[in-house]
């Protein structure tokens, strides 16, 4: 084992290493297997009947890079688990806009999909989740543009996010590399996606 003076950032290992450790010790994993593996199932029964029994999977954070029930169903592409979320009459409109360790709100992950539904029903629940950006200062337009997945999406997170802050897509720092995605991948036409 080398010493903290051959290898300096070993005091900077320790301190992440026991970070991660008093996390993980903090985080019930199996707890919220059953709910994450319903949600990736695309189980609605089982998913509802979780969070019947404790409404506050709705807002806990269900995964260790603190993904909430309605990031596992978008990044595990559940797309009317992700709408029946949404529109769960308990889900706060707050919850739509957390970040996951990552640094994308649910919208970014959906947004590289193909189901407008489900930006539709996101959109619905809280219209500021277009202009949250994650930790490169994106918002979910972009992700939509990069992934090149479905015109639809671009057209329609286009005509819902607003030059407002805290993204500023349009004239802020990241509307000269907007314009240009736009530009490389070539949106021109109607493309249609399915749901």
């Amino acid at each position: 084992m080398a010493s903290a003076e051959s290898n300096p950032l070993m005091p900077f290992d320790h301190e992440v290493k026991t970070a991660v450790t008093e996390f993980a010790r903090g985080f019930n994993h199996s707890y919220y297997q059953p709910l994450h593996s319903a949600i990736l199932n695309g189980d609605w029964k089982s998913t509802k009947a979780f969070l019947d029994n404790d409404p506050t999977a709705l807002t806990a954070k269900v995964t260790v890079l603190d993904r909430t029930a309605l990031h596992v169903a978008a990044v595990g592409a559940q797309w009317k688990l992700v709408e029946k979320l949404a529109q769960h009459q308990q889900m706060p409109a707050n919850v739509l806009t957390e970040l996951d360790l990552m640094g994308c709100t649910c919208l970014h992950y959906v947004a590289m999909g193909k189901s407008v539904d489900a930006a539709k029903a996101l959109v619905a629940k809280n219209p500021s989740v277009t202009q949250v950006t994650d930790f490169k200062g994106f918002t979910s337009l972009i992700n939509s543009i990069t992934a090149t997945e479905c015109k639809e999406m671009v057209w329609y997170l286009y005509m819902n996010t607003t030059d407002e802050t805290p993204g500023c897509p349009f004239s802020g720092p990241s509307a000269s590399q907007l314009v240009a995605l736009l530009t490389a991948v070539g949106y021109h036409g109607n493309v249609k996606c399915q749901n």
